[in-house]
């Protein structure tokens, strides 16, 4: 892991500029979500007028554009940095929303016809057609991905729909989640500027060309500009166990490497310091090691695989299980750790968080002054 380490670094301090940097565009990639009325099926008849902005361009790439009984995504190139208004062709009760990434855009219907404004864009926005729900806490995002049989695409169009391997990825997420409150991994990268720990499970809905397959966990240290990030994706079997870790360097150009059942990967800051490190055992369980001082948490399955919830042992630290639930039609996380029921709902058309997320502060009067 030294190696790997020393390699990132000599990269980034030779000074080369980050691989992929895209050049300047007067046009950027747009999708767009129509989400139909409650209680009725996208039927994918949503038509873009092209007069209605002649400098724009419908493409029909299949990674991108989706039709499905739950949304219909449309692919458009539009000018870079301009305030817009396009006119679709709609059928009725198809219209109710229209969303760009996550959030809703201004419409407007007249009768079949429905103009929808875009506001100026400098940058692609193509996040529409995922589903996925994001927990934030300092230094570390935790996403929810949520498995809808009607949307699948991609490598998950055909054949067993992964929903043992989906339940594992969210029992064993919110473990991680748990072992990073209790390590104090997440306080320590925020307090020192160094990035935000990612742990993610797996899409199966194909967003934006996002293929995400075999069924993985991810928990990994995203580096300032995402130049340097050691992206791990630990895999299951169809029992829900892991079986490998693979590893990838993101824009560096760097060979991916495999860690088996005993190797243990350390991730790495931006300044050459190991955070924490995983270790997959002969059973097909994980600890994460906190490699400073020797701190060590065991995840292990509650029964035959991790889609049966997750004991969590941290020795000093504490035990505890846990154990999640998904409702994808109430929209409705509920996260149980220990005697502990966390209840998170979510919008069903783009997975965004409903529930509040920060505490409101104190009243004025009550405040301490701060300089």
């Amino acid at each position: 892991m030294r190696r790997l380490a020393v390699s990132i670094l000599a990269i980034i301090l030779m000074g080369l500029p980050p691989a992929g940097a895209q050049e300047d565009r007067e046009r950027v990639m747009v999708l767009l979500k129509f989400l139909p009325e409650p209680g009725y099926a996208a039927d994918g008849k949503v038509e873009f007028d092209p007069e209605s902005c002649r400098a724009c361009v419908q493409l029909h790439d299949p990674a991108f554009e989706r039709f499905n009984t739950r949304e219909t995504v449309l692919q458009l190139e539009v000018p870079k940095a301009r305030s817009l208004e396009l006119t679709f062709e709609i059928s009725p009760r198809q219209s109710q929303r229209v969303i760009v990434n996550d959030a809703d855009l201004p419409v407007r219907r007249e009768r079949t016809r429905l103009r929808v404004s875009l506001p100026p864009f400098y940058e692609d926005a193509i996040w529409a057609p995922a589903l996925e729900t994001d927990l934030v806490e300092p230094g570390m995002v935790l996403r929810v991905e949520h498995a809808d049989l009607a949307r699948r695409a991609g490598a998950y169009t055909e054949g067993r729909f992964p929903v043992l391997e989906r339940q594992a990825a969210d029992n064993l997420t919110f473990a991680m989640r748990e072992v990073i409150r209790r390590l104090g991994l997440g306080e320590r990268v925020a307090r020192e500027e160094t990035g935000l720990i990612m742990v993610m499970g797996f899409d199966t809905n194909f967003p934006a060309g996002h293929t995400d397959a075999p069924p993985h966990v991810h928990m990994h240290l995203r580096w300032p500009n995402n130049v340097g990030s050691q992206i791990a994706h630990y895999y299951f079997d169809e029992r829900g166990l892991l079986t490998e870790n693979k590893v990838g360097v993101r824009a560096l150009g760097l060979p991916q490497r495999r860690f088996g059942p005993g190797e243990t990967f350390a991730t790495i800051d931006n300044r050459g310091q190991a955070i924490y490190a995983h270790t997959i055992t002969a059973e097909g369980y994980l600890r994460i090691d906190r490699p400073d001082d020797g701190a060590s948490c065991l995840l292990s399955p509650a029964g035959e695989g991790f889609s049966e919830g997750v004991r969590l042992d941290c020795g000093p630290l504490g035990r505890v299980e846990i154990d999640v639930s998904n409702d994808l039609a109430q929209g409705l996380i509920v996260a149980r750790t220990g005697e502990i029921e966390e209840r998170f709902r979510y919008d069903t058309g783009t997975g965004g968080l409903i529930s509040p997320s920060a505490a409101p502060p104190a009243p004025a009067s009550a405040r301490n002054p701060e300089y």
